[in-house]
């Protein structure tokens, strides 16, 4: 086998952090009343930028952190891993690769939802905002995750649902990338096809 270890994104590649987000929006929305429908959708937003923006949204501090504790509650609790990903994941550790995660998210999001899904258990390493000086789609991030990983380039192959941060990053430091098109908005990458 050509790969030595496989480097995931998390959210919207190895659960549907979109579906999640937008259960827990309505489910704030209608918490707060309806004159309170939340315009926004809090993805790829960390927790400290997400409180402020709740702040700016509700006017009132105190109603914005009730909606903000309620918010993060229940998108933990309506997080579910994409179909198949276990078993992918089970394969893949069988198969004597290292698997990671690299994500953009703080570590007060990634690893609640790593431990909440049970998938933290098949990671040999776990990689997050604060890991690094810089975040994806920086090459030296790459480079540092694949020292860490003990590891070429040319061993490794990401997966993850951003075509600049995730697939095209990855694919100029020279590893393998594939595009996670079931998670993303985005126009499903041509090399997957």
């Amino acid at each position: 086998m050509k790969f030595k270890a496989v480097i995931f994104d998390l959210d919207n590649t190895l659960h549907d952090l979109h579906a999640a987000a937008q259960a827990a929006s309505d489910a704030v929305s209608l918490f707060c009343g309806a004159e309170f429908t939340l315009h926004f959708t809090p993805l790829n937003r960390d927790r400290p930028g997400l409180l402020q923006e709740f702040c700016a949204f509700f006017g009132s501090e105190t109603t914005a952190k009730t909606a903000f504790s309620l918010y993060y509650q229940l998108e933990l609790l309506c997080l579910r891993e994409f179909d198949g990903m276990r078993e992918v994941l089970s394969a893949l550790k069988d198969a004597g690769l290292k698997l990671a995660v690299l994500s953009n998210s703080d570590g007060h999001s990634v690893y609640p939802r790593l431990s909440l899904l049970g998938l933290d258990g098949f990671f040999d390493a776990v990689f997050v905002r604060e890991s690094f000086p810089e975040i994806k789609p920086s090459p030296a991030v790459y480079q540092a995750v694949l020292d860490a990983l003990g590891v070429s380039a040319s061993e490794a192959l990401m997966v993850g649902d951003s075509l600049k941060k995730d697939v095209a990053a990855a694919r100029a430091c020279g590893l393998s990338a594939m595009h996670a098109w079931y998670g993303s908005w985005e126009v499903r990458d041509a090399v997957c096809s």
